[in-house]
């Protein structure tokens, strides 16, 4: 066929119907000048895929004059390749198609189609400006990742999906993504929250073929109103393409797990982040992706500069990321500079929300000489902010104003990739308590808890105490624990009470047991029974337990017969304790299920093999699985293959692990082979004890890249299961010295490879290693620098951790300038 021409007079960019479709379609074969036949025999001519016919009836459904939806988008591509129509038109054409298919259809409030998102407004960085480069952006250079990424989408948008491209500041990722959803999903409805509850009320009435933009995914995580688990999976089964990008450190800071007895602000994060497709954006371009940029370098002179700006990368040299960090370092106004500063140290201690003029007004006279106070004109706050709201190379400034409606301003945050370096060039400079102070006073709320975390981490007990108790009932469990406990050491016992019973009575789930434990250790055994009494199950535990204590059995036995709940269930755990087999049961014949399972665990205890089995037919789940533990231990396999008959769950996987137990090396591989957990640990036990470590390796590493979750955030038994294959699959690289696998493991999220590294880093006193995991999130890997810097005594450095924030810290810290007052720097 020859190649297509333009087509006068039929434009598809204003198609908006069906009718309108069908309109252009008739205008088309038209101005091709052809009939039905002409049109069935030139579709006989494509190449051989999709539809290869146009009979009349198909040329009639499409080209009728009507206001339906022709049924048959395949006859459609196919009447437009008869018609030479391709390249650019063709992609016309197919946006018309989708507009036409889905006018009927409910658009999302504020949405507007994709072809007609603003680059600037979803999240891409403003462009350097250039004499003789028009435009807001330079052309795109296409990307390493642009195949896997519009791969995803492709599978996002058949069933709804998460994805999430994940990377440094100024990397590239949100202009990767706008240019992905347009090439991918031409024509959905496009939907950019402006602030949280905008993502809540869509999903409660979704809409179809909609992609949701999330860039910065952190604004929206953390809120109550935001980006919540539940949401995300209403969102996905509705069909919803969710688009979000995601700093690196942020991503590996919400998807670490905290260590025992830390604050976990993240655990909701991290499994919705679970559900993401993740692509990582390199921080510098590839050599293909080079050679592409010299390719376009010609048309746009800001492409020419990034090219031959080798001190950078490409991308940060368009955003204007080393102007921004040479405007702030090098700025001739100090006021400017002061201001500067002072946002990038909130933003370095959670203050995510933009900084307001009170807290600048408070907080950066504390970044300035007294010189340069005394002397300061009476604008200068006027001046500082002219200075670092600039645009450097009509880019981004160091600070950028956030509105709060037209024409007014709300505050102000730091430019990203300013942000990021200042992270580490400012790491272990401590926040002034003026600055501390002024926060607590002066920022946004939703805040708060970033912030007590950080004043924690950070050596400021007493100020993270005072913006803890300002949000006690949305803190975190183990959080809440520190409070409680450090509020009663400060002899504040009734509002550390009032805190739990305000948690409890909020349905958080673990407060009733705090609660409890304190009224015990407290001595409040009324309230303590009070709460027994309104069904507090672990108050009644308590309960039980103060009154085995402090009562002989003959009262206990008095009480429970006299209809009190808490000295029977005490009763009876001292009769377990005892191994009172003849009342217990009697007590389970009576109905008490509690003894019941009490029994069983007894009969268990003593090899009870008769009386198990009696309570195991009755469906006492405690004596079935000590009955099958007793019956493997004893070798009875015909016993147990009778009660697995039976349908006895417990006794089935005894039997399963008797077989593997007696399995030969051959059997163990046919089994590990087909995603036995059990085998494949016995079968590398077996590799390892032969000297056959590499084949021992390779048969865990067969099972834990099969798709396994290796994380510890898992719910099902099965993945539970495969934990311990991945346990012992980086404890062996471990032993065997395998240690640039156990880094590339740990780094793609396995967490028992990163133990294991920890540990090996720790062991080999690998200081800056640790610190750099440590900065990533790695809770285990900051514990073991913290004890590193200890042992050798390195205490500058150890506070310097503190004033980084460093895990663990600010405990040693304390610890070391308790019995070494001399270790204070002078």
């Amino acid at each position: 066929m020859g190649q297509a021409t333009p087509v006068p007079g039929v434009d598809p960019s204003t198609v908006t119907t069906p009718r309108q479709l069908r309109q252009c379609l008739r205008g088309l074969k038209e101005r091709r000048g052809l009939t039905y036949s002409a049109l069935d025999a030139r579709a006989r001519e494509l190449p051989a895929h999709g539809e290869r016919r146009l009979p009349s009836s198909t040329l009639g459904d499409l080209l009728a004059d009507n206001d339906r939806m022709p049924s048959n988008k395949a006859a459609f591509v196919t009447f437009l390749a008869a018609c030479e129509v391709s390249g650019g038109d063709r992609v016309q054409w197919l946006a018309a198609w989708e507009r036409a298919a889905t006018a009927n259809l409910v658009s999302p409030a504020g949405a507007v189609r994709v072809p007609d998102g603003r680059a600037r407004l979803l999240g891409v960085h403003a462009a350097i400006r250039v004499d003789g480069a028009a435009g807001e952006l330079p052309p795109y250079v296409p990307r390493d990742l642009d195949a896997d990424l519009c791969a995803a989408l492709a599978t996002a948008a058949r069933a709804g999906g998460f994805v999430l491209l994940m990377g440094g500041s100024s990397v590239g990722k949100t202009r990767a993504l706008f240019e992905a959803v347009r090439a991918a999903l031409p024509e959905w409805w496009l939907l950019h929250p402006a602030d949280t509850p905008v993502i809540g009320a869509h999903a409660a009435v979704p809409t179809p073929r909609t992609v949701l933009w999330l860039d910065e995914l952190q604004r929206y995580l953390g809120h109550p109103a935001g980006l919540t688990l539940g949401v995300l999976h209403r969102l996905i089964t509705a069909g919803t393409v969710v688009l979000a990008t995601l700093w690196s450190d942020d991503y590996s800071r919400r998807t670490a797990r905290p260590g025992a007895g830390q604050p976990d602000p993240y655990a909701e994060d991290r499994e919705i982040l679970r559900l993401a497709d993740v692509i990582r954006v390199p921080d510098r371009f590839s050599a293909a992706e080079l050679r592409r940029g010299e390719a376009l370098a010609n048309t746009d002179r800001r492409l020419r500069i990034a090219l031959d700006t080798t001190d950078a990368g490409f991308t940060q040299v368009l955003a204007a990321g080393p102007a921004l960090i040479q405007r702030w370092e090098t700025a001739e106004d100090c006021y400017g500079q002061a201001v500067i500063t002072a946002a990038l140290d909130a933003r370095r201690v959670g203050a995510q929300h933009p900084i307001t003029r009170n807290y600048v007004t408070a907080a950066a006279p504390t970044y300035l000489t007294p010189i340069q106070q005394a002397t300061a004109p009476s604008d200068w706050l006027e001046q500082a902010l002219a200075y670092a709201t600039k645009p450097v190379h009509g880019a981004s400034g160091c600070l950028n104003p956030a509105p709060a409606g037209m024409g007014s301003i709300a505050g102000w945050t730091a430019a990203d990739y300013l942000h990021q370096h200042a992270q580490r060039s400012r790491r272990t400079t401590p926040l002034p308590d003026v600055v501390w102070q002024a926060l607590a006073e002066h920022h946004h709320p939703d805040d708060t808890a970033r912030l007590a975390d950080n004043a924690l981490r950070r050596g400021h007990p007493e100020l993270a105490v005072s913006l803890y108790t300002r949000i006690g009932l949305t803190i975190g469990r183990d959080t809440a624990d520190w409070l409680v406990a450090t509020l009663i050491r400060r002899g504040r016992v009734d509002q550390a009470l009032q805190l739990l019973r305000d948690r409890a009575d909020s349905g958080d789930r673990y407060a009733p047991d705090s609660l409890a434990r304190r009224l015990v250790e407290l001595g409040r055994i009324d309230e303590l029974r009070v709460r027994a009494d309104r069904g507090d199950p672990r108050a009644a535990d308590l309960l039980a337990d103060l009154l085995a204590k402090e009562h002989g059995t003959d009262e206990l036995r008095r009480c429970a017969d006299a209809g009190d709940r808490h000295a029977a269930r005490a009763l009876i755990d001292h009769l377990a304790e005892q191994r009172q087999v003849d009342e217990l049961r009697d007590r389970a014949n009576d109905g008490d299920e509690h003894a019941a399972r009490a029994l069983g665990h007894v009969l268990t205890l003593l090899d009870d093999i008769d009386g198990l089995r009696q309570l195991a037919d009755a469906r006492i789940e405690s004596a079935a699985i000590g009955l099958a533990i007793q019956l493997s231990a004893r070798g009875d396999v015909t016993g147990l293959h009778e009660r697995a008959a039976a349908g006895d769950p417990y006794a089935e996987r005894e039997l399963a692990r008797l077989h593997i137990n007696g399995a030969d090396a051959d059997e163990l591989r046919r089994r590990a082979s087909s995603g036995d957990r059990e085998a494949v640990e016995r079968y590398a036990d077996l590799m390892v004890g032969q000297g056959r470590v590499d084949e021992a390796l390779q048969v865990l590493r067969n099972h834990v890249d099969a798709g396994h979750d290796t994380s510890s955030g898992l719910t099902t038994d099965r993945d539970t299961a495969n934990m311990f294959v991945a346990a012992q699959l980086a404890r062996l690289l471990s032993d065997q010295g395998r240690i640039d696998e156990l880094r590339t493991r740990a780094d793609a999220g396995d967490e028992h490879a990163a133990m294991w590294l920890d540990t090996h880093l720790s062991m080999r006193e690998n200081i800056d290693e640790l610190r750099e995991r440590a900065d990533t999130g790695d809770a285990m890997a900051a514990a073991s620098l913290v004890m590193v810097l200890v042992k050798l005594e390195r205490f500058d450095e150890l506070e310097d951790e503190v004033a980084a924030g460093t895990f663990k810290a600010a405990e040693a810290w304390s610890r070391v300038r308790k019995v070494r007052p001399d270790s204070d720097r002078d």
